[in-house]
């Protein structure tokens, strides 16, 4: 084979290499985006006032009930709990609403949450 065919041919094989060592970089699971995100809500507005809670990404595949603090307002929190299914369909992109506990600090009342997932 006379130099010059060789290196056009081995030119050829570049393109090759580099596209073979991107997809083998694209599989490394290390530095692929999470399945799940973090979702947040705004509570419906009981007595003047409202909260924030925020439901982690990695919580989202927990395989028991867990309880949130919401954020405080008129100095009291409720306590905002999923249950696993919740949780799930939040993974999944759907939305759940849920009811906190009560507080008796500025009136016998509870807020609603609703939460809608989002893929990460």
């Amino acid at each position: 084979m006379k130099r010059r065919t060789f290196v056009i041919e081995a030119g050829k094989a570049v393109p090759v290499v580099i596209g073979a060592l991107y997809v083998i970089g694209c599989g490394d699971s290390s530095t692929a985006p999470s399945a799940y995100a973090e979702v947040s809500s705004t509570s419906t507005t009981v007595n003047g006032h409202n909260h924030t809670a925020n439901i982690s990404a990695s919580d989202q595949q927990k395989p028991a009930d867990t309880t949130y603090p919401s954020s405080s307002s008129l100095n009291h929190t409720h306590m905002v709990t999923l249950t696993p299914s919740q949780l799930s369909s939040l993974g999944l992109g759907g939305s759940v609403t849920v009811t906190t506990t009560v507080s008796t600090v500025t009136g016998n009342h509870s807020h609603d949450f609703t939460f809608t997932g989002k893929k990460g």
